[in-house]
């Protein structure tokens, strides 16, 4: 499997700097960052690929909101101490305990019954527990969780025919730096880019019609497609 490293010489050909003798640009902070950038968005646009883990989590006592677990993207699952927990979305909180009061967040129990997301840096619980308790996570993992600047030892998670969109989006980022009419030029590339994460999300969702979503933090049906 490739790995960031591997891609920051085509990046560095289509912003016209040579590799291994760039000037303008530093290939560990910015080239490595830009193709890390890259693959970030390129998960949220096409929803693939699916990196599933399992990790151990520790649920803080007497609050409903619960930070998400590091290096998990989107959650799909909760196990708890002794079965597996509720899913609800904001929508079905509201909806199904249309009685709540005001206070609702100062519920608290020996353990919880149900968990909904709220966005991508935190997840609520409901009832909140009184005491701390280990819980297993199942969830869609970022693309890497190495921190800034990094090795370019990152592992690109997309197969080859990806490579590609992922240079053109890396190198529209580095043409920030430049501003006036190498930015503006940039923009054709950025376009391209988005162009070719629609062409692969079309193709994705005929070989497999499941995707993670954001606000609900587990798979979403896609329409299956009629014509061919």
């Amino acid at each position: 499997m490739a790995t960031v490293a591997n891609l920051s010489s085509q990046v560095l050909f289509r912003i016209e700097e040579v590799p291994g003798a760039s000037v303008f640009w530093n290939t560990q902070s910015e080239i490595y960052s830009a193709l890390i950038e890259a693959i970030s968005d390129l998960l949220l646009l096409v929803g693939r690929p699916t990196q599933i883990v399992n990790q151990i989590v520790t649920i803080q006592p007497n609050t409903p909101w619960q930070p998400m677990p590091t290096g998990m993207l989107a959650i799909t699952d909760i196990m708890g101490p002794n079965s597996q927990v509720w899913k609800y979305g904001l929508f079905d909180m509201d909806f199904t305990q249309s009685s709540w009061g005001s206070d609702w967040e100062n519920d608290v129990d020996s353990g919880f019954q149900q968990w909904f997301p709220v966005g991508f840096t935190m997840f609520g619980i409901h009832p909140s527990v009184s005491s701390a308790v280990q819980v297993t996570v199942t969830g869609v993992a970022v693309p890497t969780t190495n921190s800034w600047p990094y090795s370019g030892n990152e592992t690109v998670p997309f197969s080859d025919e990806f490579f590609q969109a992922l240079e053109k989006y890396a190198a529209h980022y580095c043409r920030f730096k430049e501003q006036g009419n190498e930015f503006q030029l940039s923009l054709a590339l950025y376009q391209e880019y988005l162009a070719d994460a629609e062409r692969m999300t079309a193709i994705q969702d005929r070989r497999d019609s499941y995707i993670f979503s954001k606000n609900l933090g587990v798979q979403v049906g896609v329409p299956q497609t009629t014509a061919r």
